[in-house]
């Protein structure tokens, strides 16, 4: 078949690009370091010792484990990420996460309203000029055209001729690249880079993909430094499968409500809908900044006032940005990796306790048999079950002696790579040191009111509860809060003895009894100190 030369060279553009996506590298994985070691570690070492015997949540914790390592990875393939903050775009499948990022730009850069098979991790970093880099599954680089980004999500090669006839039909590249790096002018934040995931869908959902599998958004999200979580306006509310997800992720990450697609509400409702969003996060017990709304149709609203309305609440999620913008980037690898050693090692210790008195109740039940003259064949299932709980025991304890071993060659390994590529990483010796960055207030005090044999007050707790009723309590948030954020600092470091910088003061207490709860313990614990 002949085509004439508008198809042709639109047919040849789409085979060139094609090749390019798919192309593997001869020299192998274009690295500039050797992860082999590493991954041999994560793949193989760590499942072949654990698998025997392992916390029910091992699964997840792996999982997170493999996705810290992926960000890590993304940061020596990508340079450019290296020193900046990750934001992550959260929320479920086509929650506006994309749409929200082009109104941020003012431009649209990322591909919307896709097929969930064909949406690929995207990350958005500041650039003196446009310039897209994916990689592929053969971890080979692939520089490409911005336009490209919207060929592969959307699907290429469609070509009509001049009767307006399909000469091919479209195809789409999105299972073919792992990531895509974009650098764009239009990126205002020079410190933050801006990561918008596939969002998460359970296996039965229509929605579902292996791109899109929640556990593996999870695991993205929770190697980010801040979340940006979106909730469709046309829901009425925060859905019950978003709570129990975020409830997954990691406390300590702040998380920021965005309430997309606003332009769909009348006010009141919008207002409404925000009421009882926050109301359910209080409810559930999960922490976030707070919930605003938003529309990247706003210059569509036709009401004045929930136009007014919603640009307020823009710029205060662009203020929110531009806040985490400021703040100084620390690394966070050596942290969330060692969160899987820490939890199974917790684990192998209660095992190894449990077992242990299991051993000494079986051999005291033994040796008051063996002195009231019992018969040696009622005995014998008693000593089988000794022998049972010694081999557990010792099998118990050489698990935890091998994932120590590992623990220091894993650390060992990324230690020697990220000095080479820039990252911060303690050394291996420093990593048993390394505790959480922060501490709930509220926890410092319990731990010190049990150390201590003291009993909260529950008087003082009701009649504090009461007191702050209808109000929201804030410390160290708005003008005035900083006087009382250093006198319960002060308190807490006086009284506990603990580091300023393992304390969490910068939160917002949204909860009445908590807050209570919280001035209740400190005034024990001050009665106490008094009385010393």
């Amino acid at each position: 078949m002949a085509y004439d030369e508008e198809v042709y060279e639109k047919l040849l553009a789409n085979y060139e690009l094609l090749c390019n996506i798919i192309r593997q590298s001869v020299s192998g994985p274009q690295l500039k370091v050797d992860l082999s070691k590493i991954e041999e570690i994560i793949n193989k070492k760590i499942p072949d010792t654990l698998k025997k015997n392992a916390p029910e949540d091992f699964y997840e914790l792996y999982t997170d484990f493999k996705s810290e390592y992926e960000k890590f990875r993304d940061f020596i393939l990508y340079d450019k990420l290296i020193g900046k903050n990750i934001i992550a775009l959260g929320g479920g499948f086509s929650s506006g996460k994309s749409s929200f990022l082009n109104a941020l730009m003012g431009k649209t850069v990322l591909p919307a309203d896709i097929d969930p098979s064909t949406s690929v991790p995207t990350y958005i970093v500041s650039g003196e000029k446009h310039n897209v880099m994916g990689i592929n599954v053969f971890d080979t680089k692939v520089q490409m055209q911005p336009r490209d980004i919207r060929k592969i999500a959307h699907g290429f090669g469609e070509v009509e001729d001049d009767d307006d006839e399909k000469v091919t039909d479209a195809v789409t590249l999105g299972h073919v690249l792992e990531n895509i790096f974009f650098a764009t002018p239009l990126h205002k934040f020079d410190h933050i880079a801006f990561l918008d995931t596939p969002g998460y869908s359970k296996p039965d959902s229509e929605k579902y993909s292996a791109k899109t599998d929640e556990q593996i958004a999870r695991g993205q999200l929770n190697s980010s430094n801040y979340i940006l979580w979106f909730v469709q306006a046309d829901a009425g509310t925060i859905t019950e499968e978003d709570i129990k997800f975020i409830k997954t992720l990691r406390e300590d990450i702040p998380k920021l409500i965005i309430l997309n697609k606003a332009d769909k509400k009348s006010l009141a409702d919008l207002k409404d809908i925000i009421a009882k969003i926050k109301s359910t996060l209080d409810i559930k017990g999960v922490r976030y900044i707070d919930v605003f709304a938003f529309t990247c149709k706003q210059d569509q609203i036709e009401d004045p006032e929930l136009n007014a309305f919603i640009e307020e609440d823009t710029n205060k999620i662009k203020k929110q940005i531009e806040i985490w913008n400021s703040q100084v980037y620390e690394s966070n690898f050596a942290r969330n990796f060692k969160i899987l050693f820490v939890r199974c090692k917790e684990f192998y210790e209660d095992e190894i306790d449990e077992e242990s008195r299991k051993l000494t109740r079986l051999n005291t039940s033994i040796t008051k048999l063996m002195g009231e003259d019992i018969d040696t064949e009622i005995l014998a299932p008693l000593q089988l079950l000794v022998r049972d709980a010694q081999k557990n025991v010792n099998e118990l304890k050489a698990i935890s002696k091998r994932l120590k071993e590992l623990q220091d060659e894993f650390f060992t390994e990324i230690k020697f790579i990220s000095d080479i590529v820039g990252i911060a990483m303690p050394e291996p010796s420093e990593i048993d040191l390394l505790q959480d960055k922060i501490k709930n207030p509220l926890q410092i005090i319990e731990e010190y009111k049990r150390e201590k044999g003291l009993r909260t007050d529950k008087s003082v707790a009701d009649m504090l509860q009461n007191i702050f009723e209808g109000i929201t309590p804030v410390i160290n948030k708005t003008a005035g809060g900083s006087e009382y954020s250093d006198e319960l600092l002060k308190v807490i470091k006086d009284l506990c003895n603990v580091k300023e910088s393992e304390i969490r003061i910068n939160d917002v207490y949204k909860n009445t009894r908590e807050y209570a709860e919280l001035m209740s313990a400190l005034h024990d614990t001050e009665d106490n100190y008094a009385g010393i």
